[in-house]
C-alpha cells in the first residue's frame, strides 16, 4: 500500500507538473496570440501608412511633373527672351553706328538743298530780269516798227495797240 500510495502520490505530482506545464503553455500561447494580433494590427497600420505615403508620393510626382513642364517652358521662354534681347541690342548697336553716318548724310543733303534753293532763287531772279529785258526789247522794237506802220489799217493798229485810227 505504501507503494500504491507512493505511486498515486507520484502520479498526482506528475499530473500536477503536467497541469502546471499545460497551464503555463496555454498562457504562453495566449500571450503569443495577443502579441501576434497586436503585431498584425501594427503591420496593417504600417501597410496603410505605406499606401498613404505611396499615394502622397504619386500625387507629389504628378505635381512635380507639371512643375517640371512649367519650368522647361519658362526656361525656353527665358532663352527666347534672351535671344530677342541680344538681337535688340545688336540692332541698337547697328543703329547707333549708322546714326552718325545718316546724320552726316542728312546734313549734307540739307546743305545741298539749301544751296539748290539759293541757286534756284538766284536763277529765278536772273530769269525774271532776262524776261523783263526781253519784254522791254520787244516793246522797244514794237515802238520802232510802229513808227513805220500805217495806222490807218486795222492790222497796223493791232500791232501797235492803237484803238482808233488817226484822222
Amino acid at each position: 500500500m505504501r507503494a500504491l500510495s507512493m505511486l498515486v502520490l507520484f502520479c498526482l505530482g506528475v499530473m500536477a507538473v503536467l497541469a502546471y506545464h499545460a497551464i503555463r503553455q496555454e498562457l504562453s500561447v495566449r500571450d503569443i496570440k495577443d502579441r501576434i494580433e497586436k503585431a498584425t494590427k501594427q503591420v496593417r497600420r504600417d501597410e496603410d501608412a505605406i499606401i498613404q505615403a505611396k499615394l502622397k508620393s504619386q500625387e507629389i510626382n504628378g505635381i512635380l511633373s507639371s512643375l517640371n513642364a512649367k519650368k522647361a517652358e519658362l526656361t525656353k521662354k527665358k532663352q527666347d527672351i534672351s535671344a530677342a534681347e541680344s538681337q535688340v541690342l545688336k540692332n541698337l548697336e547697328d543703329c547707333q553706328f549708322a546714326k552718325p553716318v545718316a546724320e552726316s548724310k542728312m546734313t549734307t543733303g540739307y546743305e545741298s538743298l539749301q544751296n539748290l534753293k539759293a541757286q534756284q532763287v538766284s536763277d529765278k531772279a536772273k530769269a525774271e530780269q532776262e524776261v523783263k529785258d526781253l519784254k522791254q526789247q520787244i516793246v522797244d522794237k514794237n515802238k520802232m516798227i510802229c513808227g513805220f506802220v500805217d495806222m490807218t489799217q486795222e492790222e497796223g493798229r493791232k500791232l501797235c495797240e492803237v484803238a482808233e485810227a488817226p484822222k
